[in-house]
């Protein structure tokens, strides 16, 4: 059952990529273009959630919030994407899914999933490519 969900995610995310390489230009396919960037983000957290992987209990628990923060900005875009890319470094099934985003919507930006791994891997240990914390 797992195995299928999986299957139609990586389904759903090529197909969100045909979408995506076929919008135009103008603002407004700038706009639909992030909005199928965000569409197929949602999908792979979804998909974590589902998994209960938690990453210092994030998504479900809010450990602190940053002084002047609320509630609403902690669930940002930005502590998502730390979330899905300390994931990706620590699950392979994760790190498939988001191989599969990353590689269908921009081919040409990694050579190998491998190479993508260890940019994101570069990119936690530096400690300042983030502005958020989990």
């Amino acid at each position: 059952m797992m195995q299928q969900y999986f299957e139609t995610l990586k389904n759903q995310i090529i197909q969100k990529s045909k979408d995506f390489k076929s919008s135009g230009d103008d603002l407004e396919d700038f706009k639909d273009s992030e909005l199928i960037e965000l569409e197929v983000e949602q999908l792979i957290i979804n998909y974590c959630i589902d998994r209960n992987y938690l990453v210092n209990g994030f998504p479900n628990n809010i450990k602190s919030i940053p002084e002047g923060e609320s509630n609403d900005n902690y669930f940002c875009r930005e502590r998502y994407q730390l979330y899905l890319d300390t994931l990706a470094v620590n699950k392979e099934d994760v790190a498939e899914l988001m191989w599969c985003y990353i590689s269908s919507f921009w081919s040409d930006l990694f050579e190998n999933k491998n190479e993508y791994l260890q940019n994101l891997i570069d990119n936690l240990n530096s400690e300042v490519f983030y502005d958020v914390t989990i």
